[in-house]
């Protein structure tokens, strides 16, 4: 007996959670309501980084020729180091906010 009552409160609940499932709307994904404001904030911080690894590179470049006719040969080797860590930086910056905005569907 204890069986059936089972089996009936199972086949109910089957019937009741089939039902909801075809009743309840499923409706497509949309961006949230702030997504514009997130995407201009990338936006902002992508430009803020890149124009840092540009100004490191100057100064990079500056710090090579500075060091070489001063004859500082640690003057040069910090400005080639500084040089090579703004190009990689400025990459870094480009790869990842592309895929950041790539992911989540930000334009």
């Amino acid at each position: 007996m204890k069986v059936m009552i089972g089996m009936l409160i199972q086949q109910a609940a089957v019937q009741v959670l089939s039902h909801a499932a075809s009743v309840i709307p499923d409706p497509p994904p949309a961006a949230p309501v702030g997504s514009g404001a997130i995407a201009t904030l990338f936006s902002w911080l992508k430009w803020g980084a890149l124009t840092c690894c540009g100004g490191a590179a100057v100064i990079g470049g500056c710090m090579i020729a500075a060091g070489n006719t001063s004859r500082r040969a640690e003057m040069a080797e910090r400005g080639k180091v500084t040089l090579f860590s703004s190009v990689i930086g400025a990459v870094v910056v480009g790869v990842a906010v592309g895929l950041i905005t790539a992911s989540y569907g930000l334009s």
